[in-house]
This record gives C-alpha cells, structure tokens and sequence, in this order.
C-alpha cells in the first residue's frame, strides 16, 4: 500500500504547486487567478489547507525505502516551517488560534515588497519549482534502484532530494518572508545535513569501499561546492 499510496500524495503536492503558483514566474499585478478562483469558492480557510498540503505532501517523496527514526525526527522542523508559513502567508492565523489570541507573529512581507517590488516572488517561485524538480527526478531514480545509485543527480549530489526541499523553502522565504520562518530554515538546513550523515554512515556499512569512493567524488548537496 505504501509503495502506491506515498508517491501518489507526492505527485499531487508537486502538481497542485506547479498549477497554483507556476505563474508567478511572469510579472504580475495581484494574485494568480488560480488562488482568487480557490479564496473565492473555498475561502481564506480552503486557501490555507490546500497549501499546508502541498507542502507537507513533499514528504511522500523523501526516500523510505529505509524507514528509521532520524528521518522522522528530521521532519519535524520542516512541518513547523510549513504550517507558520502558510498561516502567515495566507493571513488566517492559524496558529495563533491553536495557541492563543494574544500572541503576535512578526510578519515583515509587507515592507519587503514594498521595497523590492515583485521579483522576489518571481525568483522564489522559480526557486521552488527547481526543488520540486530535484525532489521527483531524485525520489524516481533512488527508488527505481537496486543497490548504489550514482547515475542521474547522484552524479553530481548524494542527496538530491535534500537540496530539492532546501531550494524549495528557501523559494518560500523569498515568496513570502516572515520572522518565524527566517529563524526555523537555519534548524531546517541543520536538521537534513544531520540526516543526509546519519544516512551516509549507513550506506558506509552496507556498500564499504564502493561507496566511499562514489562520496569522495561527489559533493554532499552543491556540486563542486559543498
């Protein structure tokens, strides 16, 4: 069930990106007419759920062929950026209501754009959707392999994946800019370069010298840099 169900959720989040926000890339004055036609039939509330899945849906694509314990400890921080980024981006507060009335979330988006005008909404956008490409090219081939996989983006990075979903929140932060989120993705990047060494030291003790060699060629998330 899993190996249908998870890839399904996935490839919907990444599609329901792509329609919702695809045409943020191009100049425009106000929202995209997909997110006015979903304010309007469904609500701020709507609005605000369909997001939170989208990016929670991501999940599904993270490998799971080896289930352990420090790949769920590490989703935690990117379901708390998730979900304080949704509610303020989108204006419903969220979690404020889940916590209490009389807290405030800082939100700086509205001198941020003031300030720099649209384009940072732009190249957030297409930040985010180069990540979700990583994110699907990278779970196909891991998940079509039998043993190492060093073709493909693992040519070039061992964790697509990873840096599919730091490019992708760091598109958000350029999108939409909060005080909450810009602390939460510096605990966010911690906490998958804590998971993308938990995984090498496993793949150490299965593949030995194989794998060894394929990581001291090829950079852990930007290749030739880091």
């Amino acid at each position: 069930m899993k190996s249908k169900t998870l890839p399904i959720i996935g490839f919907s989040g990444l599609l329901l990106f792509v329609i919702l926000y695809g045409i943020e890339v191009v100049p425009h004055h106000g929202p995209p007419a997909t997110i006015r036609w979903i304010r309007n039939t469904f609500g701020q509330t709507g609005l605000i759920i369909l997001n939170i899945f989208i990016v929670l849906a991501f999940l599904a694509l993270l490998p799971y062929r080896k289930p352990t314990k420090n790949v769920w400890k590490s989703q935690t921080p990117f379901i708390a950026f998730a979900i304080a980024l949704m509610t303020e981006m989108f204006g419903w507060p969220l979690l404020l209501f889940l916590l209490s009335p009389l807290v405030n979330i800082p939100v700086i988006a509205g001198e941020y754009f003031r300030a720099l005008g649209h384009w940072p909404a732009s190249v957030g956008t297409a930040f985010s959707i180069f990540g979700i490409v990583l994110i699907g090219i990278g779970w196909k081939q891991i998940h079509r392999a039998d043993g190492l996989v060093t073709k493909g983006l693992y040519r070039y990075i061992r964790h697509p994946q990873y840096t599919g979903i730091m490019l992708f929140t760091f598109g958000w932060i350029l999108h939409w800019p909060s005080v909450i989120t810009l602390i939460l993705w510096p605990v966010l990047i911690g906490a998958y370069v804590w998971l993308a060494k938990k995984e090498e030291q496993m793949a150490k003790m299965e593949f030995g010298e194989e794998y060894e060699e394929y990581a001291s060629r090829t950079k852990r998330f930007i290749p030739g840099v880091v």
